[in-house]
């Protein structure tokens, strides 16, 4: 998920729970006008309770479709190619996910220190970047990536080679059907 689809999910949560509270007003008000007074007191108890159990339901909703955005930005890849480079506390993976519309996205899981005092106490983050893809000749059916990435393929033979800064690199994944109708196009 990129920085403008965070941005439509956080509005789009906050939007939602701004309509729950102002709707949970409502409960109280239906329950005094059921039972007076003990409607009320039941309303306002009742009344963090929905908007929580909502709260919860809305929040799992958009950790389940930052899942499936995720998935399906990794299904609708041709290529993906996996680097590392020395972090400050071992090696540090990304992964490059290239698609046929131009876009890149990167994983880039670092270990990092979760406690000043313990020693042995690293865990995996992960980041996701974005970049654009750049063709680099089209006869050659090279592309670029942050100026740093560069996939050569060979269409005939279906062979790919990846470089990371003139360093050969591993090539995890090729949809070579999506890859020739990249070059096609």
């Amino acid at each position: 998920m990129f920085e403008g689809e965070y941005m439509t999910v956080v509005i789009a949560v906050l939007l939602v729970t701004i309509l729950v509270v102002m709707a949970s007003v409502a409960i109280p008000i239906i329950g005094y006008q059921r039972k007076r007074w003990k409607g009320v007191a039941i309303g306002c108890i009742m009344q963090p309770v929905v908007c929580g159990v909502f709260f919860c339901v809305l929040l799992a909703g958009a950790v389940i479709y930052r899942l499936i955005s995720n998935n399906n930005q990794r299904q609708s890849m041709m290529v993906t190619v996996r680097t590392t480079e020395p972090g400050a506390y071992g090696v540090d993976t990304l992964e490059w996910y290239l698609k046929p519309n131009d876009e890149c996205f990167v994983d880039y899981r670092r270990l990092e220190k979760t406690s000043s005092t313990e020693s042995d106490s690293l865990n995996i983050h992960k980041y996701t970047n974005c970049f654009d893809i750049i063709r680099l000749d089209s006869l050659n059916t090279a592309v670029c990536v942050e100026d740093r990435i560069v996939i050569r393929f060979d269409l005939q033979n279906q062979k790919a080679i990846a470089t990371d800064y003139d360093q050969p690199i591993e090539v995890v994944d090729i949809d070579w059907d999506k890859v020739k109708a990249y070059f096609n196009k």
